[in-house]
Parts: C-alpha cells; structure tokens; sequence
C-alpha cells in the first residue's frame, strides 16, 4: 500500500477517508498545531524516508532536501501558493508532480480583509478600549460620542483592490454589497471578467489616487516584490487607508513607516517582513488609530481546513485514477522522463480511486 506523510494541519474526518485509499501518517505539526514542531531540513529529510507521497504545509523542501527523499513521488500542498515553501523547479526536474489546494482562504481573506476597512473606518476598538478600562459615566460620554463621530460608512466610499484573483474578486463582491465603488489593477484580469463585478480597471498610480481603501490582494512575483514603493504611497489621498492581508513583500516597508509616522495615511497589516513581527518593530509606535496590527489572521478559519483536506483528497483520488486534477503546479513535469520513472509510477496505479471520488462527492450532494 501506499505510504503518505502528512506534516500540514489536517481535518481528522478527512484523514479516515485518506486511510482507505493509502497508509497515511500524521507527525509534529499536523497532529496539534504547534509551530514549534514544524520540521527544520534535517528533520523532513528524515521523516520522509519511505513515503510515496508528502501533504506539506510549512516545512521548506528545498532542493536539497527533495533530492535525499529518493522514495518521494508526489507532493500535496495544502497552500494556495506552494511555490512558498516547495521548490518547483526542483520537483520538475525529479518528475515530482506537485498538487495544491487552491482556493482554500477564498472565503476567509475576503472576509477577514472587509472587517479589516470596517475597523479602520469605525473606531470599535478605542471606544471598546475606553468603555472597558474607564465604564461608560456620565463623565466620559462626550469622549465616547467624540471618539464615535470619527466614524465613517462604507457606502460611496471608493475601494482599490490591487490583485483580481479569487480573494480580489471576493472582496469585490462584498464591497460592492456596500455599495462601494470598486476599483481594481491587475494586468492579467481582461475588462469583460472586471465587468461582472462593476470593477473599473486602473493603473495602479490612479487606483492609488482615487481610492479611500488601497487592498493589496496580489502575489509577490519579480514584478510585484515591493511594487507599492514610496512614490505610490505618496498619491493616496490625507487618511486613506492601506490594507495588506497578501503579502509584505510587496510594499517597501521602510516607506510605508515613515509615510504612517508622518500622519497621512492609515493602513491596516496582517502580514510582515519578518513573522512575528520583532519587539523593537517601530510599528508598534504608531497610535492604534492610524494602524491596526493583526497576527497573519486574514487566511485562518476552522473552515479553510476541512476545505483544503477535501481538495486534496478529491486530486488524490483523481491522480491515483489516471485523470489530472486541476491545480498542478508544475504541469511541464508530465513531459519529463524522470516523471515516468518516478511520479507516474502512482498515476493511475488505483482505478478504484475514481469511484470513491464519484461516491464521496454523492454523499456531499444528498
């Protein structure tokens, strides 16, 4: 049978039906979340001996660590962007075809992102903060009313969405739910797929230039790696608002603290340069009214992992049954010699695969 190593957080419900299909072990991280047990390169390197195939999380397989796993013939990622931590190309060139779990935080960021410009334009945390730590007298209630009158609506106001792919155009829709104008950039996104949405496409020095909420939703590529650069941040209009639930590489970090230490703009982060993010961080100086701070939450909700357990057994199934699901990150690798020797030694190997595919997306349907 074959052997399956499991090292990402994983639903428990998910891993019986993996069971039937190969023998599937769960270590470190994947059994209780503790960051702490994430594997360093000698550890996954270890671990991995005698595995078919890896569901990998965190754990950095780089080439190095791929070429010392010589039993390793398919790799399931349960992250929308396994390029993070896996090194493609290197799997190509072993014939290691990598399957992930795209769309798995296409509710939550969405989600998480909207509360996030909800938050920067209604002051609910001063006004809780002082309601907790003073009680709601006689004596403060024209601080409260004060504090609240610095809230602002949703409705009207205009919203910069750099990136239209799912967690772009899902915030979109809940934008334009309330009443947003919505404006977007991204070079790849034509204006017939923008249109559904009521999406007026940008350049992103106009986006940043009309919009009271720029959201970063891009990936970091060559072409995108600290693309919000000072000049940009320069065009955002007295108190607009910049939220990252994406990346940090994005935006040159330096530029984006000195602007926010300078009172012209707010912004809201949920990702950063170095995680968690250092004590002597000169962004915990910013008053929290000009910066909301969140730990890398935007992705985070009990619901994302049942998604991405079942999108992963759904590619498994059809792998195993001779059919290509379709997030593959390396396409090119079916093309290569070392595929057939190595990766394609498991596709197709179980025909009976394809019926459970077919019987568990039935039950989901009664």
């Amino acid at each position: 049978m074959l052997r399956l190593l499991c090292t990402a957080e994983f639903d428990d419900g998910w891993t019986e039906r993996f069971g039937k299909l190969v023998e599937m072990d769960r270590v470190g991280f994947s059994l209780d979340k503790d960051p702490d047990k994430r594997m360093g390169k000698e550890q996954i390197i270890k671990a991995l001996q005698g595995y078919d195939i890896h569901i990998s999380g965190y754990e950095k397989l780089s080439e190095e660590v791929l070429y010392q796993c010589p039993d390793l013939k398919l790799i399931l990622s349960v992250r929308d962007g396994p390029e993070e931590n896996i090194d493609i190309r290197a799997c190509t060139r072993l014939g290691i075809p990598v399957l992930f779990s795209s769309g798995r935080c296409e509710r939550s960021v969405p989600e998480f992102t909207f509360l996030a410009m909800m938050m920067m334009a209604k002051p609910v945390l001063q006004a809780s903060h002082v309601f907790r730590m003073e009680k709601w007298t006689k004596k403060n209630d024209l601080r409260l009313r004060r504090i609240n009158e610095s809230s602002a609506e949703m409705s009207g106001k205009t919203v910069g969405i750099v990136g239209l792919g799912r967690n772009g155009m899902g915030l979109a829709a809940r934008c334009r739910a309330f009443q947003m104008h919505v404006v977007g950039y991204d070079p790849y996104v034509d204006k017939r797929r923008s249109d559904i949405l009521q999406i007026d496409l940008a350049t992103l020095e106009e986006l940043f230039s009309v919009s009271d909420f720029v959201v970063l939703m891009a990936r970091v590529t060559d072409e995108t790696r600290h693309m919000i650069n000072r000049k940009l941040l320069g065009r955002m209009k007295q108190d607009a608002c910049l939220i990252n639930t994406a990346r940090a590489a994005l935006v040159d970090t330096q530029a984006l603290e000195d602007v926010l230490k300078e009172g012209r703009i707010k912004a809201a982060l949920d990702v950063f340069d170095q995680e968690p993010l250092p004590e002597d961080s000169a962004l915990y100086t910013i008053p929290e009214e000009r910066l909301l701070l969140t730990p890398h939450l935007a992705g985070v909700s009990g619901e994302r992992i049942v998604y991405q357990s079942e999108k992963l057994y759904q590619a498994l199934t059809l792998y195993l049954s001779g059919q290509l699901p379709p997030n593959i990150a390396n396409r090119e690798v079916f093309d290569t010699d070392c595929f057939r020797s190595r990766g394609g030694l498991l596709y197709g190997c179980l025909p009976q695969a394809a019926q459970n595919t077919e019987e568990t997306m039935g039950n989901k349907m009664d």
